[in-house]
């Protein structure tokens, strides 16, 4: 179950920090819990994921990246792999989340 936190709070927490807008990596966190979320004015905010000690910041308004080397063409990569893994309805469902496991964890040691 998620936690609602701050955005300043939930950064203090982590020094490497992935900012992925709204929807940009829906495939690649398909099997991912968030850990916390944020609110603004408007509403929800942006969810929080930890993925080996580096928070994925993903939402309309998600906290700035820090000492990461992410970019919108990198997400795209991944995440473009991953639904081709996610549409794949000739893998079962633990094979999805395997496969599609297994491409997060690369994309974390790329842009590490």
């Amino acid at each position: 179950m998620k936690f609602k936190t701050t955005k300043k709070a939930i950064s203090s927490e982590y020094s490497k920090i992935v900012k992925i807008g709204y929807c940009n990596a829906q495939f690649l966190l398909k099997f991912e819990e968030p850990i916390a979320y944020s609110t603004r004015a408007e509403g929800w905010a942006c969810d929080y994921y930890d993925i080996n000690d580096i928070l994925i910041s993903t939402g309309y308004a998600p906290i700035d990246g820090r000492n990461t080397h992410c970019s919108y063409d990198i997400v795209k990569k991944y995440d473009d792999q991953a639904r081709t893994i996610s549409d794949n309805y000739n893998l079962t469902y633990e094979q999805q989340k395997e496969q599609v496991t297994a491409l997060l964890q690369d994309f974390i040691k790329e842009i590490a």
